[in-house]
């Protein structure tokens, strides 16, 4: 007779205590299954069941499993066929059902099986508990208790920032199933015994902490002939002693190397580290068991992993400027230097007419060549044809050889005979910068240090999740396309800055409607408007969000103060185009590097230190509202304009520089402004750097300005508690109080200058003069009943009201507006004009008399029923009548 198959649950080697409540539970699953640990890894877990809960688990040992009996395979809390040991050779079974449960990240060569669970939850026992809710299935104190330590442990008490509300759902669970959480204490917090404590200390003396691309990373060694158990444990003291972000621990015992990995926020992808050691585990905690491998040769190769991981950005195509800006060798010097003036380069490539690369000329070779009169003589003539070129895989030490030792300027990267790109001594000098020289080795010895971050974790906890979704759907897409998606801008400052932000720039170097097609799939994007011309797109969001998607570009301008032209280009040049530093921050999107921080011109460092700074000499004159814009930010942030910034601001005032400036962007700018909580510091600052001509030659911000300044934000601020949907309003009274000396003729010469629409024009020309009447008639007395304040006030916006508020010297008048606001314009008869015809109101003006006649009376109480409105009217017609 043929037996029956075995059922066996299992688990990965070095099992952890998700590991073993994921088998507890599955046992309730698969009520008939053995438990089988690999490799003999339950002589790991001794102490604790023979202490506590062994009766639970009563594993068989591997040395007495039949393999050729086994026909149903149950794996927890992994899918890597190699981390279940020996037991992989049930996989040759003819017939093997394969049941999978896990929490892991996909990976590459994982199990496949008849039945897949796997789910993103901070831990497997999360899964198994709801399977166990869903199936109505008991589990006994002891069992939730082992399960609850499990959760516990992989979640770090749920502050991993793997953690769901799921996993928080199912610790509930477990304690109304009988959880023991004084137990969950004692064996999640252990005491170290004294064994652990000398390793510890070993650990930590050995502990190399080396900065690379912006993250800081702890590596630690030890060997020891003594087993010791729960290196895992030792990683999260040196993580909390040490306050470190990302620690790799090595230790060599038992003839194998143990690897234990801890990265807070997942800021280096633990589980792809381990991976390279046929091990695994989460983004931020993984592990692997090495053999065959001494302790050096394991860091080692822990080096290179690390490179291949972190350091591969040094490479000709990431370092490359792209597109090239080249010249045809047939065109003459003339024309190559109007190209080097008007993109402010220093070097062309020269190509033939079948666009391949003959050389490079240099603006000083130009210049030279133009003060002998050789404008008309072609490029081929003068230019450098002695070059190397490299491919888009070339690394930082063949770069560097070529450029530094070489003396090569600028070096050609070529695909497929065309030139796809160029890294001049700039760029080559940027990346020395960011790497804090120490790319200076050769292949995987090279350690790729820049000055780079990681916010993925920032932009996880910052981001809205809808938002999130779908900028990590944005980015698989780019992914997939072999293309680069980026967060750019004012969304990346204030991440950093942990701001909220609900606007969202993206720049893209692929094709944006390939892009934008994918996101149009997503149901969460409700609305998207294309700007082919511009190669840009607009997203929006069923949560009101919007995400503009831009090409990477390029731009240079035609003259002072123009519109830019806009051209296809690299990530570096489109960042380059920024306003300032701290604007020209990027951060990745592609799943591979997701939230790393791209900052070509130290913008972070500005932000940290709180400065506005220009990325180049010309900024102010190539586009004039960045100097308001500038005002703008430092008072809106905090910063301050940096000593620099501020002497070429000064430079661009008192040469005339700015009196180009398109006036539409002008009052856009001021607009901004004048809508921040507190524009006053603003506005001061406008006028210290002598901006506020701009908007009108004759505004001065004398002391009487100041003060009114100061009445208009305890305006704003009532108003913004009162009747805060009218904010957006708000910016018109700061207008209003700045031009308070202009004459109505400069106001109107100042609303047609700035294009400033009609019913706002109103406001300034017609209803300001009107206002300031009001004013000088009231300024002493304003003993007026409701209804002649409604009649007074009616007439005017609720600006120019504000205005009335601020300036009235007579704080009755400014209570009068306040009234009138919260309560007159609210007043109107209980009757309307039907009821008044009937009443016998005779149809045309007089209706309209009479309603007024009777929101008056309302207003001053003469009247306060519908009846008694009634009976006025008819006291009212019989008198007519008479």
């Amino acid at each position: 007779m043929t037996s029956r198959p075995l059922t066996i649950i299992t688990t990965h080697l070095n099992p952890d205590y998700d590991a073993v409540g994921s088998m507890v539970a599955a046992r309730r699953l698969y009520p008939d299954a053995l438990l089988v640990f690999p490799g003999g890894s339950e002589k790991n877990l001794r102490h604790f069941f023979i202490q506590s809960l062994i009766h639970l688990l009563n594993p068989t040992k591997f040395k007495d499993l039949d393999l050729n009996q086994v026909g149903r395979l149950v794996v927890v809390d992994t899918r890597q066929p190699e981390r279940i040991g020996d037991l992989k050779a049930v996989l040759d079974n003819p017939g093997l059902e394969i049941h999978l449960y896990d929490h892991h990240p996909d990976a590459p060569g994982d199990l496949e099986g008849q039945v897949e669970v796997v789910e993103t939850v901070g831990a497997t026992v999360t899964i198994m508990t709801g399977l166990l809710s869903e199936l109505g299935l008991e589990l006994l104190p002891e069992e939730a208790t082992m399960m609850a330590v499990g959760l516990y442990e992989d979640t770090g008490s749920f502050t991993f920032n793997s953690t769901t509300k799921r996993d928080y759902l199912a610790g509930a669970e477990l304690l109304a199933r009988g959880a023991d959480l004084a137990v969950v204490a004692q064996l999640v917090v252990r005491e170290l015994n004294t064994d652990q404590l000398a390793l510890l200390n070993t650990l930590i003396d050995s502990a190399e902490t080396r900065q690379t691309r912006g993250l800081s990373l702890v590596i630690a060694t030890a060997e020891t002939e003594r087993h010791i158990d729960d290196v895992a444990v030792l990683a999260h003291k040196m993580m909390e002693i040490m306050g470190l972000s990302n620690l790799f621990i090595l230790v060599g015992m038992d003839n194998k190397v143990q690897l234990v990995i801890r990265s807070r926020l997942g800021t280096v992808n633990a589980a792809l580290v381990a991976r390279g050691f046929g091990g695994g585990g989460h983004p931020s905690a993984a592990a692997a068991s090495i053999k065959n491998m001494s302790l050096a040769q394991a860091k080692r190769r822990l080096d290179e992993i690390l490179f291949d991981a972190l350091g591969s950005f040094y490479r000709a195509k990431n370092l490359m400027v792209f597109p090239p800006i080249a010249i045809g060798g047939w065109q003459t010097l003339a024309e190559a230097r109007d190209l080097l003036i008007k993109l402010s380069i220093n070097v062309l490539l020269v190509l033939d007419k079948e666009e391949k690369v003959i050389g490079f000329i240099s603006e000083h070779n130009v210049s030279k060549a133009l003060h002998h009169g050789l404008l008309d003589y072609p490029i081929s003539a003068f230019m450098n044809s002695e070059f190397t070129v490299v491919g888009p895989e070339a690394d930082f030490p063949e770069i560097k050889k070529i450029i530094v030792d070489r003396k090569q300027r600028v070096l050609p990267v070529v695909e497929d005979g065309r030139a796809v790109g160029v890294i001049t001594r700039t760029d080559l000098l940027q990346a020395l910068a960011e790497a804090g020289g120490e790319l200076e080795g050769q292949g995987h010895q090279a350690r790729a240090e820049a000055s780079r971050r990681n916010l993925a974790g920032l932009l996880r906890e910052r981001t809205a999740p809808p938002i999130l979704f779908i900028l990590e759907r944005l980015g698989q897409a780019a992914e997939q396309s072999e293309a680069n998606l980026y967060a750019v801008g004012g969304c990346v400052r204030d991440l950093i800055m942990r701001k909220p932000s609900h606007d969202i720039d993206l720049s893209y170097d692929g094709d944006i409607n390939d892009l934008v097609s994918r996101a149009v799939q997503d149901h969460q994007i409700t609305r998207v408007i294309r700007h082919p011309r511009f190669k840009t797109a607009s997203l929006t969001t069923a949560d009101g969000y919007t995400i503009d998607i831009s090409t990477t570009r390029r731009e240079y301008y035609e003259r002072p103060g123009a519109l830019p032209v806009v051209q296809t280009g690299s990530l570096r040049m489109d960042l380059s185009r920024r306003d300032f530093t701290i604007n020209s921050l990027a951060v990745s999107l592609n799943p591979p590097s997701f939230g790393e921080l791209i900052d070509f011109f130290r913008g972070y460092q500005d932000i940290k230190d709180g400065y506005i700074r220009v990325l180049h000499n010309l900024s102010f004159v190539e586009d004039s509202t960045r100097a308001f814009r500038a005002v703008r930010f430092e008072a809106r942030l905090g910063f301050k304009i940096s000593k620099m910034t501020a002497s070429l601001l000064d430079g661009a005032v008192k040469n005339n520089f700015l009196t180009s400036i398109d006036r539409r962007r002008l009052l856009h700018e001021l607009k901004l402004i004048l809508s921040e909580d507190d524009p006053g510091p603003a506005i001061r600052r406008l006028g210290e750097f002598g901006l506020l001509p701009y908007v009108h030659p004759k505004i001065v911000l004398g002391p009487d300005c100041q003060r009114l300044l100061n009445e208009v934000r305890r305006v704003r601020d009532w108003l913004a508690l009162t009747f805060p949907a009218c904010l957006p309003q708000a910016w018109m009274v700061y207008l209003m109080a700045i031009t308070d000396l202009l004459r109505p003729v400069d106001l109107a010469e100042m609303a047609q200058s700035l294009t400033i629409k009609k019913s706002e024009a109103l406001m300034l020309t017609i209803e300001r003069p009107a206002a300031d009447e009001l004013l000088m008639r009231y300024k002493k007395s304003f003993a007026l009943p409701p209804s002649r304040i409604y009649d007074l006030l009616a007439p005017f916006s609720l600006p120019t009201i504000l205005f009335i508020m601020a300036k009235a010297e007579n704080r009755e008048l400014a209570q009068a507006g306040v009234a009138y606001l919260t309560s007159y314009r609210q007043v109107k008869p209980e009757l309307n004009g039907r009821d008044l015809m009937v009443l016998g109101v005779p149809e045309g003006p007089g209706v309209k008399k009479a309603l007024d006649g009777l929101r008056r009376a309302r207003l001053d109480g003469q009247v306060k029923t519908k009846a008694e409105e009634a009976e006025m009217v008819k006291l009212s017609v019989t008198d007519a009548a008479s």
